[in-house]
């Protein structure tokens, strides 16, 4: 007993020696997909409407053993609503206030090797992934009356993942500039959503709950600190 109580601390000290650190931001393209990035009105698909946007990341790993570590990352992608497309479909004339947004809080595991100057890492994380879905607007008027639609989306929550790869060029020491392409997806389910009908002086309103199956394409570009 008194040799693995030994050994124990000696073992968790030289991991704790050999821990490797790695942190960055990463910026660039979000390539919507999936129903997420679809415009057709004549399915039963609750379709995104999104065009292709921006997103972003900030993300943290430790590695205590070769190769394998764990990582937690935050990443955003804004993607407008392309609402001529909504139009082009026909019926009501829409506009929007807000955009579609879709935001990560995700954890799991990574893998890193390095060659000389250029750093490998791949990654596999899981968590909440939540969507912003804009509100959509439209009147219209039949003599005196004024006729209003007002569709307003709550934010919608799920599980969701991250499956992601990028090769890094130490150029500084510890400085690393990285390419990555990484792939998120998700069922978001759009709970309490609300339609507002006023026709006059009279208003409805109608709560409906929409699903929507997210992917997102990212090809970024970042700044990383690795020790």
């Amino acid at each position: 007993m008194k040799k693995y109580l030994i050994i124990l601390p000696a073992l968790l000290a030289s991991l704790a020696m050999n821990a490797q650190f790695t942190a960055g931001i990463d910026g660039g393209l979000s390539i919507p997909s999936s129903d997420y990035g679809a415009s057709n009105t004549s399915g039963t698909a609750f379709n995104g409407f999104a065009k292709l946007g921006s997103c972003y990341d900030i993300y943290a790993g430790f590695k205590f053993i070769p190769l394998v570590g764990a990582m937690v990352q935050y990443g955003v992608n804004n993607n407008s609503f392309d609402v001529s497309k909504l139009n082009g479909s026909g019926g009501s004339t829409y506009s929007t206030s807000g955009g579609d947004k879709v935001t990560e809080y995700l954890i799991g595991p990574f893998v890193s090797f390095k060659l000389i100057k250029i750093k490998i890492e791949a990654k596999l994380l899981a968590g909440l992934v939540s969507g912003s879905y804009p509100t959509l607007s439209s009147s219209s008027t039949l003599g005196n009356v004024t006729s209003s639609v007002v569709n307003s989306f709550s934010t919608g929550n799920a599980f969701g993942y991250c499956a992601g790869a990028k090769i890094k060029y130490m150029v500084a020491g510890h400085i690393g500039i990285g390419l990555g392409i990484d792939y998120v997806g998700s069922d978001i389910s759009y709970k309490g959503t609300t339609t507002v009908e006023s026709s006059g002086s009279q208003t409805f309103s109608n709560p409906t709950n929409n699903k929507m199956n997210v992917g997102v394409l990212q090809a970024t570009l970042g700044l990383s600190l690795d020790i």
